[in-house]
Formats: C-alpha cells, structure tokens, sequence
C-alpha cells in the first residue's frame, strides 16, 4: 500500500517550485518601483495564461480528473456562466472536478479553475456551488497571482541569483510565492476581495449572495470540526483556505461586502437545492484509492481480499500506507500493514525486524488457515514513543503477502493494558467471501427525502462512516452541530 497523501504533498511541492522557477524567470524581469495610484504587475496576462496551461498537465497528474462526464459538464456550464458576466469575460476558463476527497477548491492563474469532489459533497445549492466558483473566478479577474508575486518578485530574484551564484538551491525555497497559496488561500485581504466580486458576479448571473455566507459558514463550521478532531486525535488539522483567520467570527466585514451586492440583481435569483442535489447523487465518496471500507465495525480490503472486526468505540484511521485502530480515548492504537515477504516464515521475519532477544512470549499458529506468529517486543517504536509491543505476523501465501499488526498504548509500560483488545481484533481477520465484496462496495453520496421519523442519529446507526456518523452526516448536509432533515426535505446521506 502506498502512502497516497505524501506522494501528493510531494508532487504539489515540486508544483510550488515549479511555479516559483517561471516567475523568476520571467521574460519581462523587474519592473520599475511603481507610481502612486498605480498597480503594477509582475507577470503579464501572457504570462498568467501560460503558466496556468503549463501547470495544468501537472495538477491532473497529482489529484486526477473525476470520471464523470455529465458532472464535469455541469460544473463547466455554471462555471462559464458566471464568468460571463466577471470583469475578465474574455479569458478562456477552464473548470475541473478534481478526484479528491479533500474539501477544497483553488484557480491558477491564466483562468484554470478546480473544484474536489469532497467540495461537492459538502455544497447544498447550486447558489452555493456559484458561490465557490465564483469566489476562485474572483482570484483570477483581481489577478491575485500577480499582485502578490510583484510584493516579493525582488526578493525572490535576488534569492535565486544568490542560489546561482553559490550553487545552493535556497533561493528556490525562498522564492515562495505560488507554494500553498492556491490551496490555503490569498490572505485576508485578497480573500475578502474576492467574497466582494464573486458575490458580484452571483447577483449578475441569477444566484443570491446571501448564499456566499451560507457557503462561509458550512465551510467554517467543517474547518472548526476538524481542528477538534485533530486536536482531540494528536494530529494536523486538514483545513480549507484558512477561513477561520480570513473571516473571523466576530468579524462582520465579509459580511458587509457580500450583502452589498444583493442590489445588483433583477430580485429573480434561485438557490436551486433541489437541482443541484439530483446532479451530484451518486458522487463517489472517500479517498481516490480507497484501501478498505468500514461497515458496522467490520473492516473489510478488497484489494488484498481480507476483513476484520474492530472492537466497539474504536476509530478507524485509514492513512494509504497504513491502517490504524485507535481506542475510543486515543491512549492505546493498533497499526496493520501489509508488505511482501521472502521464503522465511513469520517468526523468522518478526525476529530479523525486531532482534532476536528483544522478543518474547512467542509462538506458532495459523489465523484463518494462515500461517502466523504471534509475540510481545520488549520495547519497539509506537506511536507512543518506544514501548511494548504486542506484534502478530500472518502471512497469507495465496497473495505473498505478510499483515504486520503491531498494537500499543499510551501508558504502557510492561503489560500491554489493551492487549485483550488487540487480541480480539487480530484474531477476527479473515478471507473475504464473495458476499463480502458486495458489501465492501465503495461509498457514494446519495439523495433522499426525509420523512417524519428521520434522524441524524438514527440514520448514522446504519452508516457505513467509520467515525462521527452524525457530525459528518449533519456537516454535508449544512446542519451541524444540532440541525434535522425536515419532512418532505431532499439532504445527503453515505451509502
């Protein structure tokens, strides 16, 4: 298994550098220190549409292009539609629904636009999908690239002559003005730019601002859900465009420049709830490679062709190289990974790996008519820091494969205190049946229409989301923390 999200982090940050070499290279090199009262660019229009076409190949290589003609068909024609009416109608703009399950959505310059399907998924309006494109159209008719490159252009020309000069690469590094602008936004002042003239460009094609502040709130209330989860998990919070710091709460200026535009319509504007939601029903949901499905505690993979049970409480962490269970209070967590092996059998690669006599308590068996070895190590890294370790290797020779599990806790320090656990969950794996494929199909987003008995709370008992059904069910659907479908209401649920 591979780890998916450090190979994309990895190819965004040859992208950054990427773009930071051609603006410093730009044919057109400095420009005179500007006038006042007036604005001078660092890149021409020229050089916008070029790097954006150049960029282009690389983005879809990194997060793939969605495989859904009729959706990105939809997307394009909102997209024109609202770019139609923008200050810059004359760009050639480009929209793509971007294979990711990340919420996120950003423009290149040259008018490149991309929006993730975990975006999508999260949107309840056409207005609100206005919203976002016309928030990114916005960064390209304002030219945010290069207004934020002119401020640094100097130093970062500078820093890469200095890095010719010396042979050292750190004056690429420094020369940072592309490197997660596109995916953690502009700043303050650029992003509240750009509230103010797509809303502008809303009320112009038929949509109500009003929904600009909609989409703010749903993407704040899911940004301040993720930093608690994070927090509460021990990890980096994966965040949108940082709209905590660009639109604060207590602050009402955003506010004040999208309700500015609601003038400019004809009065006749549509949110389109309904429309919308019938054109993303079906959307995919998770992670593009996705490597396993949770349904009801049972794990299963249909890539490798295995399923396990987690114990009750206990939260799947599903990292691409990796999967983790992690205790319902975060203090004990069992790593399963998957590797190749060569012709030895399990005790002898657990002991090759871990040293001889740093193992103990160990023996022979098979799990699920699969050879294994099961065996504590005195002290071996964990996500805890060095510990004991309860590791179990099963080798599944069918596949040449071999299913490290390796369980510790947090305040451990002979005795493995959730070993009993660890136990269970191991000893549950096993091959996957035909009828198991059919339940570990891959998750979509689907549209129905709520009654008098529906819940969040009863509709998550039957979730296949691994973890915070109902936090997760009420963020997609613009509802959290506390909010219910009403009857008759069309609203998303994960199936």
């Amino acid at each position: 298994m591979l780890d998916k999200p450090l190979a994309r982090r990895l190819s965004l940050t040859l992208l950054a550098a990427s773009l930071t070499c051609i603006s410093v290279f730009a044919a057109h090199g400095l420009h005179a220190a500007p006038q006042p009262g007036h604005r001078v660019f660092a890149m021409s229009e020229e050089d916008e549409q070029r790097i954006g076409k150049e960029q282009h190949p690389y983005i879809l290589k990194s997060y793939g292009a969605y495989r859904s003609k009729r959706l990105q068909a939809y997307i394009n024609e909102i997209g024109q539609k609202l770019a139609r009416v923008s200050d810059r109608p004359d760009i050639n703009y480009t929209f793509t629904v971007l294979d990711d399950d990340t919420v996120n959505a950003f423009a290149m310059p040259g008018g490149y636009l991309y929006i993730s399907r975990g975006m999508l998924a999260h949107l309840n309006s056409e207005a609100e999908l206005a919203a976002v494109l016309g928030h990114e159209i916005a960064h390209v008719t304002a030219r945010h690239a290069a207004r934020l490159e002119t401020r640094s252009k100097i130093a970062k020309v500078f820093g890469a002559a200095a890095g010719l000069a010396t042979g050292s690469s750190g004056g690429f590094v420094l020369g940072d003005a592309f490197g997660g602008v596109f995916v953690r936004g502009y700043g303050r002042k650029f992003e509240l730019e750009a509230d103010e003239l797509g809303a502008r460009n809303m009320a112009r094609a038929g949509y109500p601002p009003s929904s600009m502040l909609a989409t703010i709130e749903l993407l704040k209330q899911k940004e301040k859900f993720e930093i608690r989860q994070a927090r509460t998990e021990g990890r980096e919070a994966r965040v949108y465009h940082g709209l905590l710091s660009s639109h604060p709460d207590n602050d009402k200026r955003y506010r004040e420049v999208i309700k500015a535009a609601e003038n400019i319509g004809d009065g006749g504007a549509e949110e389109r709830a309904e429309e919308y939601l019938e054109r993303i029903n079906g959307l995919k949901w998770g992670e593009r490679e996705q490597v396993g499905i949770l349904r009801d505690r049972q794990f299963y993979h249909p890539q490798l062709g295995i399923k396990m049970r987690f114990r009750e409480g206990w939260r799947l962490d599903n990292e691409g190289s990796r999967i983790m269970a992690v205790s319902p209070d975060n203090d004990a967590i069992l790593q399963i990974n998957a590797y190749s092996y060569r012709n030895d059998t399990p005790e002898e690669m657990l002991k090759r790996q871990l040293g001889e006599n740093n193992v103990r308590d160990g023996r022979s068996l098979t799990i699920a008519g699969m050879p294994a070895y099961i065996a504590i190590a005195n002290r071996a890294d964990s996500p805890f820091g060095p510990k004991p370790v309860r590791y179990v290797v099963v080798f599944d020779q069918r596949r040449r494969k071999a299913y490290i599990f390796a369980g510790a806790g947090k305040r451990d320090l002979s005795r493995i205190a959730a070993d009993e656990d660890f136990i269970a969950m191991i000893f549950s794996l096993d091959r996957m049946n035909q009828a198991d494929y059919q339940v570990a199909r891959k998750l979509q987003v689907r549209v129905i229409r709520a009654d008098e008995t529906t819940s969040f709370e009863s509709l998550a008992d039957e979730s296949p989301l691994p973890n915070y059904p109902v936090d997760r069910l009420r963020l997609i659907n613009g509802m959290y923390p506390d909010g219910q479908p009403e009857p008759g209401q069309m609203f998303k649920v994960i199936l």
